[in-house]
């Protein structure tokens, strides 16, 4: 069995989004499914109606934060997923990056949690890539980016910046689907990988077919990602300190449930294959 070193949390805190879409349910009854599950983390989502920004007043957040202690309930983060093609379209840019910094604000305000966003790294202007770092860092929040087709702009970027603020995030669906190695990616990503997802896929077997980042999505255990060698990694994956400052994945590991029939059960069965991948065989 791996061993657990200090900071390699990875405890399951399951997305809400896919639990709060479909039903129409409330933030509440999701949390209030989670915890009857015997899911003791959350990962929230700043684009669902009633967790915008824009919808939760000082007084609001405050009932928010309530709502989980009650329940006993880590939060693990913010999911604020803009389409990545408005960071860089003259008719959307100036909403999209108020979005995010407003989802940083938000972030701050419910425990300074990381913020998970997507980026077209590689094509968005220096100032506007500037401009999220020094919120996140102002208000003590960590930008974790997923840019899984543009891995090596990203490593670059995060390595020039190098600040607590800025890290990386991952979704093992999405790379294998870009036919990557997830366990190999936390490994490239090191101590600057700071959300690490979980989800599983049925790759296409056709190897000469364009990347297909919509294959058909798996309830975790039951698609192609080698769970042991990917819960090895993350719990083994290396942290830094810098001028006394902590790098490196800190909070649960989100269980990403999109597109998946009875998301609900889907979560539970996760959780067994995710603990039964580093038992003794």
């Amino acid at each position: 069995m791996a061993i657990l070193i200090p900071g390699s949390d990875v405890t399951l805190a399951p997305a809400i989004r896919a639990l709060v879409r479909p039903s129409g349910g409330s933030v509440r009854q999701a949390v209030n499914q989670l915890v009857a599950s015997g899911f003791v983390a959350a990962q929230l989502d700043a684009t669902l109606t009633g967790l915008r920004p824009r919808d939760l007043d000082d007084r609001a957040r405050k009932d928010l934060h309530a709502l989980l202690s009650r329940r006993g309930v880590q939060l693990a983060g913010f999911d604020m997923f803009v389409p990545r093609k408005h960071y860089i379209d003259a008719h959307h840019v100036d909403r999209a990056m108020s979005a995010t910094l407003a989802g940083i604000t938000l972030a701050a305000d419910l425990g300074r949690v990381p913020v998970s966003v997507a980026l077209p790294v590689e094509r968005m202007p220096a100032d506007a890539l500037a401009a999220l770092v020094e919120s996140a860092d102002g208000h003590g929040v960590t930008l974790a980016v997923h840019a899984e087709d543009q891995i090596e702009p990203l490593c670059r970027w995060l390595k020039e910046v190098d600040l607590p603020a800025l890290g990386g995030a991952i979704d093992p669906a999405a790379l294998m689907c870009l036919g990557k190695d997830p366990s190999r990616v936390v490994e490239q990503l090191g101590s600057h990988l700071a959300v690490a997802r979980l989800n599983d896929v049925n790759v296409p077997s056709t190897s000469d077919e364009a990347p297909n980042l919509i294959a058909p999505r798996a309830v975790v255990g039951g698609g192609d990602l080698d769970l042991t060698a990917y819960r090895v990694a993350l719990e083994l994956g290396s942290t830094a300190e810098h001028s006394g400052a902590r790098f490196g994945r800190a909070g649960p590991v989100v269980l990403d449930l999109l597109h998946l029939p009875e998301p609900t059960n889907a979560a539970q069965c996760a959780r067994t294959a995710w603990d039964d991948a580093v038992k003794p065989s």
